[in-house]
């Protein structure tokens, strides 16, 4: 429960305010609620007569008082005609202004709570570290996203909301019933502790199976991901109907886990309208005795009644609010295992001005979900504005040695440092915008060609944009589209060409004007003439950049000034392209062999 709780505090912070404020509104309502229901029993009473006015309660008699300004039961019972419908018409407008005040603060809360804890988790997540997404499913993190927070939501604004109205109800109600009779008091609330004992204890299955069933529906999320991000795949190997037969296995699954847990939510729901409905039989039984026996009248009858109305349906409903609790403590469980997790340390460190000098000191690293070293001993030194191609077979730590200059990983022993300074005591945001990588397979946003270039410098000119296409080889491209540098191309780029999308990521890239570039890979989908084009581009740059290319072709690592071949997450051989043709290895068997397929 404390987590629970805690996990909502930081959720909403800024707005307990106004859910105070709303629940007080409410109180107010619930307070003109009983007042009007009341007043009805003076109304009855003063129908009997002057003496049933008279030997009322002292709840009644004060507010006899009260209406008549101290006047007394007389004057009230002369004035009935006119004080008793102000009475209950004054009442009634105070409670639907009350209930007024209460929804609009409601509709407030819950827009404002609902974007509270959108921004919270959101943020929370963009300042997760690179390997917390490697280890995660983004169906889980959509779904705590979307479905858990709204579930978060309802609680606070609808089920909070109940449990203050039953509390206040409750509260107020059997007040009344105690000072009017207090037998009749005990007996309205007898099978309530029944009631909440057997709560308690059903509840606990009931959040165990929504558990279950919350996390099958994450995994039919994750499935639908999934397949909207391969629908090329999917099409290309024309494995629809595979998928769908795999879908409905997932989805038969969900199923069983969701009835099991309506089936258990359902009977629980049914089973407490026992103990209510009970409740409610067993008070109007008593109260008739009562009257039967005189220790009540006409008038405290029907208020009784109406009171214990009251009661038992806030009950009925709070009781409803507790089978949902499973669904709260769940939700909230899965965003809290969000929360906790610690939040990427992107500030702190040096802001050194950056060269481009690049040295690796027996780097050695292995990812956390294995033993086995991808990088093992990795050493070199890369003079700023110097390049360097970095080649090997397929999970030969290529990707990897990015992965650890970006920081995105740490390695597990060994040094890198840049101009000379670990690079672990350099701010990462720092880092990162100094040290920029290009992905083989990029990611694009569903704006233009130019906004998508400007993400790499949010203040880019035209003239800027222009020039990094003009790196990239993009430029001649950009014109033959319909609207050119405004035409927006689709959804994670789908309008362009693998080619396209590459050299689109590498004109965000160069209009950052980074010292250090990274090209893992992010050559391949384009002809070898576009390929050395662009080097050639970059290699002309005044400023020239210091470069890493990850790349599997000869054609695009002889031109670099050094190549370094890995294997096993070890250097095999360094050199130039010269140097390393003229002695066997790796290199050469990949040079000879591409020769030929020329």
């Amino acid at each position: 429960m404390g987590n629970f709780v805690r996990t909502l505090r930081r959720m909403t912070k800024g707005y307990g305010w106004l859910l105070f404020f709303s629940l007080l509104a409410q109180v107010v309502m619930i307070f003109f609620n009983v007042l009007a229901v009341f007043l009805l029993q003076l109304l009855v009473d003063s129908i009997e007569g002057l003496s049933s006015l008279e030997s009322s309660s002292f709840l009644e008699q004060w507010l006899i008082f009260i209406l008549t300004g101290g006047k007394g039961a007389s004057f009230l019972f002369d004035n009935r005609g006119y004080i008793m419908p102000l009475a209950i018409f004054a009442a009634g407008a105070l409670l639907a202004a009350s209930s007024s005040l209460r929804m609009s603060l409601r509709a407030y809360l819950s827009s404002g709570v609902n974007g509270s804890m959108q921004y919270t988790l959101f943020s929370h997540l963009e300042r997760l570290p690179y390997p917390y997404y490697k280890r995660s499913k983004s169906g889980d993190l959509i779904q705590t996203a979307t479905r858990d927070i709204d579930v978060l939501r309802r609680f606070l604004v609808l089920d909070i909301g109940n449990f203050n109205y039953t509390f206040w109800m409750v509260l107020f109600c059997l007040s009344v019933l105690a000072i009017l009779s207090w037998k009749l008091a005990l007996v309205s609330i007898a099978l309530f502790p029944a009631m909440f004992v057997y709560s308690f204890f059903l509840i606990k299955k009931v959040r165990a199976r929504y558990r279950k069933t919350d996390d099958a529906e994450a995994v039919l999320t994750d499935r639908i991901n999934e397949n909207l991000l391969a629908t090329r795949i999917v099409k290309a190997y024309g494995a629809e109907r595979r998928e769908i037969a795999r879908f409905d296995t997932f989805l038969d699954d969900y199923k069983a886990k969701f009835i099991s847990w309506s089936r258990l939510r359902g009977f629980f729901f049914a089973s407490t309208d026992i103990f209510v409905f009970g409740s409610k039989l067993l008070s109007l039984i008593f109260s008739a005795y009562l009257v039967f026996l005189g220790e009540i009248g006409p008038g405290t009858l029907v208020v009784a009644f109406l009171f214990i109305d009251m009661i038992v349906w806030p009950v009925r409903d709070t009781a409803t609010s507790l089978s949902n609790m499973g669904r709260y403590f769940a939700s909230a469980d899965r965003v809290r295992e969000i929360l906790d997790e610690e939040i990427e340390d992107v500030d702190s460190g040096l802001t050194p001005e950056i060269k481009g000098e690049i040295r690796f000191e027996d780097v050695h690293f292995h990812y956390p979900d294995s033993d086995i070293e991808t990088i093992s001993g990795v050493s070199f030194v890369l003079p700023a504005g110097k390049s360097l191609a970095i080649m090997g077979k397929t999970g030969s730590g290529k990707s990897t040695l990015a992965y650890l200059l970006t920081r995105l990983y740490e390695p597990t022993s060994g040094h890198i440092y840049l101009d000379g300074i670990d690079i672990t005591k350099i701010s990462k945001h720092h880092l990162r915008r100094n040290v920029m990588p290009v992905l083989q397979d990029p990611f694009l946003f569903s704006k233009s060609v130019s906004e998508n270039i400007r993400m790499g410098k949010k203040d880019a000119s035209m003239e800027e944009v222009r020039k990094a296409a003009r790196m990239a080889s993009l430029e001649r491209t950009v014109e033959r589209l319909e609207k050119g540098y405004d035409t927006a191309v689709g959804e994670k780029g789908t309008s362009l060409s693998g080619g396209q999308k590459q050299r689109v990521a590498i004109a965000r890239t160069l209009v950052a004007s980074s010292p250090v570039l990274i090209l893992d890979d992010s050559l391949s989908a384009v002809d070898t003439a576009t390929d050395r084009r662009i080097r050639t581009n970059l290699a002309s740059e005044k400023d020239r950049p210091t470069t890493i290319i990850v790349t599997h072709r000869v054609m695009t690592a002889k031109d670099c000034d050094e190549i370094i071949v890995l294997d096993r997450g070890r250097v095999s051989e360094h050199g130039s392209h010269e140097e390393l043709l003229s002695k066997p290895g790796l290199y050469r068997e990949i040079a000879a062999i591409q020769g030929k397929m020329q």
